[in-house]
């Protein structure tokens, strides 16, 4: 058997300015609902920085099914503030997570050396 697949990005929101940040049970529970009409089945779900991102899939007949497919590629779902993108390889997001892992390190390096410089922005510490 042949499938699709596809990544579901639900992306966390903050309560007021300095609140915490959340995932939206509500939204994530009617998209995934809107989907599994669609014939897509939730089969993972990945904690990741942004928020969560969950991986469905669905039997490649599937699509000839649905009404009104766009053509593959990243799309916003405005109702529910979530990033819908194109199936990718564990490989290719595998790659992404360290890239951003890497640019990560790096900002936390030259805060840190800022730091050490007791400097705050170009204004010297004494």
């Amino acid at each position: 058997m042949q499938w699709q697949y596809r990544t579901i990005l639900f992306e966390f929101r903050k309560d007021g300015l300095l609140g915490d940040k959340y995932i939206d049970d509500e939204e994530v529970e009617t998209l995934l609902n809107e989907q599994g009409t669609m014939g897509w089945e939730l089969v993972n779900v990945s904690a990741i920085q942004e928020g969560l991102l969950a991986f469905c899939k669905r039997p490649s007949s599937a699509m000839e099914r649905e009404v009104g497919l766009e053509e593959p590629g990243a799309r916003v779902v405005p109702s529910a503030g979530v990033v819908e993108a194109e199936p990718v390889s564990a490989e290719l997001l595998q790659q992404q997570e360290r890239e951003h892992i890497r640019n990560l390190e790096i900002k936390r390096r030259e805060t840190m050396s800022s730091l050490d410089r007791d400097t705050i922005g170009e204004i010297r510490i004494s």
